[in-house]
């Protein structure tokens, strides 16, 4: 008798906990990085509501907010929404020296000559294109 109440107390107690933990809210999994901004839902907000009113679309916010469901219907009062943004572009990469093209140049002889490799010039310099024949004689390079 003792052995069967103490189970129907625990699975009571497991019940209640188990209730109690639903409105607990859910963590966050996304990167706040990522995030524009975060939003905190009032009642009467829907992911389209929300998504219109800070200009992105539903998938993306449901994108960023995993936790949400297909249907959206699953937000609560209280909770924290990521808004998602178009990260800002990286910051152009500081030249600490400028190189201007020379007849004969190509990208590893101007990469040597600064010790730096292809790679970091090229990405200094985004207008050079992936095979680097397109240096023009008096094209000014930033050398990162």
């Amino acid at each position: 008798m003792f052995a069967r109440l103490s189970l129907f107390a625990m699975v009571t107690a497991l019940g209640v906990m188990g209730a109690n933990s639903l409105a607990v809210p859910r963590a966050n999994i996304y990167s706040r990085a990522t995030c524009q901004a975060t939003y905190t839902v009032v009642s009467g907000d829907t992911c389209n509501k929300i998504a219109s009113e800070f200009g992105v679309t539903t998938p993306a916010l449901e994108a960023a907010n995993p936790a949400i469901d297909a249907n959206c219907d699953n937000l609560f009062v209280g909770e924290q929404l990521c808004i998602p943004g178009t990260p800002p572009p990286p910051p152009p990469p500081t030249c600490v020296a400028e190189y201007t093209v020379k007849a004969g140049d190509v990208c590893n002889s101007i990469a040597i000559q600064f010790d730096i490799t292809v790679a970091q010039l090229e990405a200094a310099n985004p207008e050079i294109d992936p095979l680097c024949d397109n240096l023009q004689i008096n094209e000014v390079l930033c050398i990162p």
